[in-house]
């Protein structure tokens, strides 16, 4: 709910980040004296918040804003089940944008009634009473089931299992750590004996020498026989007009026979000799159709 407040202007505008007050009461003493003097000069006592101008700027600032964040990142991430420092990943990995996403925790919060929402603490004037702290270790009592809830409430874990079966460099910290230097040695496979890890390009390239300068390349629906030249009312016109051989040569084809089995039924030494005919009777199949089908860039499948 918009919170207002009437400034000394008169005009009445939103009282920015009013919402994070309860929060902001609930962070315990110890985290809060790291933040400094200005967020630890904030009133406990609603009311005189509300009659406190500098009080007022310092919840509507950007600092405010900044250690709710981090004071709550910094209170869930033990109970996130992560096994591993927050300092290691980047703000891109989505176990950091979780658990410094904060209004999650606190509206889980609200939501069991732990926290008040933050109407019921500024209405008619601010209730007149002076909060204390929160110890860490009731924060830690607390957090140690709504943490878990809060995660399967959002479906977190599925998301973080995700990027963890997906890493990229960039989940990581620019500063080293273990996590990271496992990543690297997988990406990398350094710690892999005897295996020489070849690009893509350098496999094209072998499979060229190893097949008569073939192209190696990913089937597309405009060359697949098994989608053009095989269908089955073209085949039948088209097969009239092949040679015995041709014809035998496309039907082992059609049933998936390799260019190297063929060879071997119809006496050739090579499979060279084979491939060179399915290129042949593929010509001829795009003269007789009038389409291109690839084959005069020696595309065959």
């Amino acid at each position: 709910m918009l919170i207002l407040l009437k400034r000394r202007s008169g005009e009445i505008t939103p009282f920015r980040n009013a919402d994070f007050i309860p929060a902001f009461y609930f962070i315990p003493k110890s985290i809060l004296d790291k933040c400094g003097s200005e967020l630890n000069s904030i009133p406990r006592n609603p009311r005189k918040l509300l009659q406190n101008r500098d009080a007022i700027a310092m919840v509507e600032s950007d600092l405010f804003l900044l250690a709710i964040i981090d004071a709550y990142a910094y209170m869930v991430w033990p109970f996130m089940g992560l096994g591993a420092k927050r300092e290691i990943y980047s703000g891109y990995e989505p176990s950091w944008i979780f658990a410094h996403a904060a209004p999650y925790w606190i509206q889980e919060m609200q939501e069991e009634k732990i926290l008040p929402a933050a109407k019921e603490l500024l209405k008619g004037g601010g209730v007149d009473e002076t909060f204390g702290y929160v110890s860490e270790e009731e924060i830690s009592d607390l957090f140690s089931w709504l943490v878990p809830q809060t995660m399967a409430h959002h479906n977190m874990n599925a998301v973080i299992n995700t990027s963890k079966e997906f890493r990229c460099f960039e989940d990581f910290d620019y500063r080293n750590s273990r996590q990271k230097i496992d990543h690297y040695r997988k990406w990398y496979h350094t710690r892999v004996k005897n295996v020489t890890v070849e690009s893509l390009d350098e496999l094209k390239e072998r499979y060229a020498e190893n097949n008569d300068g073939m192209d190696w390349d990913i089937p597309d629906e405009d060359s697949d026989m098994n989608r053009t030249v095989l269908e089955p009312m073209a085949v039948s016109k088209f097969l009239a007009l092949l040679s015995e051989t041709d014809r035998q040569i496309l039907t082992m084809r059609m049933e998936g026979i390799t260019l190297e089995k063929i060879a071997e039924k119809l006496g050739y030494k090579t499979h060279s000799a084979i491939y060179k005919r399915i290129r042949k009777i593929g010509l001829a199949y795009e003269e007789f159709t009038g389409e291109d089908l690839g084959f005069s860039n020696k595309k065959i499948i």
